[in-house]
């Protein structure tokens, strides 16, 4: 049975990954991007699934005039737009060089028919994205500002921190404006939190990884600025 691990309602761009699409992408349409290269605007309707072959895509929602960070889809990550979507409001970019794959819906229909193994992924994929949003909304409801950001880290210290002489340390790469985009929170006030976390000798964010000097205090801190 699928394993769906519970970091993947943490970072946006660490979905279930959908391997087994890989094998038909000769079905459907394969096309390069270079960084920054638009993929779907906004506007334009997405009726195709968008199948990342490598590289790394974003998917934003148009809102007021305003793009909101849905979520990061990386290799091996559709972008399910045949299945939903069709308000014309996404905008795709290609966040690095990157090689994707259209298929429609018929075409996925086929594959499914063939590839149940591809079916259960897929599937997997789409729950592991409710997941996300629906811990984003949770998250939003819940909790201020200040203890989105600290909760977060906590979060992903449980699931990916490694501990060396009390000292834990995340290996992954998050900017202080994805930290902003995934929490909601104005990036001044992110940059603002690391700050004073840092001076506190709490928690140090490097371009790599985040530092978690003292786990105790970082959960005190988020029991702190919770609303309730």
């Amino acid at each position: 049975m699928t394993d769906i691990n519970r970091d993947y309602c943490i970072v946006p761009d660490n979905f279930y990954p959908v391997k087994s699409l890989q094998k038909y992408v000769h079905m459907g349409v394969v096309r390069k991007y270079r960084k920054g290269d638009t993929i779907s605007f906004p506007g334009e309707v997405l009726d195709r699934v968008i199948y990342v072959v490598s590289g790394k895509v974003s998917v934003y929602f148009l809102e007021d005039n305003k793009q909101k960070l849905m979520y990061y889809a990386c290799r091996y990550c559709p972008i399910d737009g045949a299945f939903g979507f069709k308000i014309g409001l996404i905008h795709v970019v290609s966040e690095e060089n990157s090689t994707v794959c259209f298929f429609s819906k018929e075409q996925l229909f086929e594959i499914f028919r063939q590839d149940d193994e591809a079916h259960l992924e897929f599937l997997s994929n789409f729950a592991c994205k409710c997941g996300f949003f629906m811990y984003v909304s949770k998250e939003m409801d819940l909790y201020t500002p200040t203890a989105r950001v600290l909760r977060m880290i906590y979060e992903l210290c449980l699931t990916k921190g490694k501990v060396v002489d009390n000292i834990y340390e995340i290996d992954i790469k998050l900017t202080q404006k994805t930290i902003s985009e995934i929490t909601g929170v104005h990036f001044v006030s992110v940059c603002r939190i690391f700050g004073w976390l840092k001076k506190e000798k709490i928690v140090h964010k490097t371009p790599n990884k985040i530092i978690i000097y003292d786990l105790p205090r970082l959960k005190d801190m988020i029991n702190l600025n919770n609303k309730h």
